[in-house]
């Protein structure tokens, strides 16, 4: 499994938000963090819709956490820019499996307890939390 670049570059944009606490361009959070400004562009509406940045248009326009920080975690931003977070795909809500087996497979177990520590270890981790660590 591997996260997709722009979940990279949202979780960048964020914790930009989270460092200077204040209303920011896309071309200041493009140049800052060394992420692409169209990519910076595409990602704000997932963030906007999961409730994670606030958007501003206009000349005096922006971006800026709609959280603290420390309300946020890794997952939120995750979530919001993945479409899935399932490692297989029986994990879906509807719990699809071409065996139809979904009720006693040993390996879907075992799926089951991954994803449930990827999920808590990733709601575990807050913007805030990274800028301590920093």
């Amino acid at each position: 499994m591997q996260l997709m670049a722009t979940t990279d570059y949202a979780i960048r944009m964020i914790l930009y938000l989270a460092t200077v606490g204040r209303k920011a361009s896309s071309a200041e959070i493009a140049e800052k963090m060394e992420v692409p400004r169209k990519y910076l562009i595409n990602i704000t509406r997932s963030l906007r819709e999961a409730g994670l940045i606030r958007t501003q248009m206009g000349v005096n326009g922006g971006y800026s956490l709609a959280k603290e920080p420390a309300e946020i975690s890794l997952l939120d931003i995750t979530a919001a820019m993945e479409g899935t977070m399932k490692i297989n795909r029986c994990l879906e809500e509807d719990a699809y499996c071409n065996r139809f087996a979904t009720e006693h497979c040993p390996v879907r177990k075992c799926y089951t307890m991954i994803q449930r520590e990827i999920e808590e270890k990733l709601g575990a981790i807050s913007i805030a939390r990274l800028l301590q660590e920093a």
